[in-house]
């Protein structure tokens, strides 16, 4: 909430009277749009205690279909501008941003044009070569390896001789390593990593 507050702060110098509406959950969100009033710009974080950013989106679209959606993120990785592309968004914000240049973004979407932290995202290129890959155990491997061949829980189970509950419980591990919160995502950036199959004795 202390982050919607300060963006809130920074951002209504640009409204000339407007107001900036502040929504904790996707019901939240839902039921702004269906207040009936008028809205020039929704920010969206992907990461919601009651939805998945990107499906969200598509509801959004469908309750306020004029309306542009711009996805604000504290995720940076490239993965996440390559999903709200691929969504159709008007835009990306992250939250790492120079408060400056998030005015700045805010001002081109507000002006109909679309919007992305590109040029952060090239200044962070050489350091993200080098840092670290996210740490998957040999079984989060196994299990995600599995994710991205399009298996079902029950068909991983399966496959790696396991309850659908230790699978489950494996899931929830692998989305919170990789910073997901959603089977797509997780196949998303696991297409990134270059994986193979662990040795069961691993």
């Amino acid at each position: 909430m202390a982050m919607q507050h300060a963006l809130k702060a920074m951002l209504e110098p640009l409204l000339a009277g407007g107001e900036i509406i502040c929504a904790a959950s996707a019901q939240e969100a839902v039921s702004a749009l269906r207040s009936g009033r008028t809205f020039h710009l929704v920010l969206l974080d992907l990461k919601l205690p009651d939805s998945d950013g990107l499906r969200l989106m598509s509801l959004l679209r469908r309750e306020a279909p004029g309306v542009p959606v711009a996805v604000f993120s504290g995720q940076d990785a490239p993965i996440y501008r390559q999903l709200a592309r691929e969504a159709e968004a008007e835009g990306f914000l992250s939250k790492s941003m120079d408060p400056a240049a998030l005015v700045d973004g805010v001002r081109t979407l507000l002006a109909g044009r679309r919007f992305y932290d590109d040029q952060g995202e090239r200044s962070r290129a050489g350091s993200q070569d080098s840092r670290p890959k996210p740490r998957l155990s040999p079984k989060q491997e196994r299990v995600l390896c599995c994710l991205m061949e399009g298996l079902s829980n029950k068909e991983i189970a399966q496959r790696l001789d396991l309850s659908e509950r230790t699978v489950k419980m494996h899931l929830t591990s692998v989305y919170h390593v990789l910073g997901v919160n959603t089977r797509s995502q997780a196949i998303l950036v696991g297409q990134t990593l270059n994986l193979s199959m662990p040795p069961e004795d691993a």
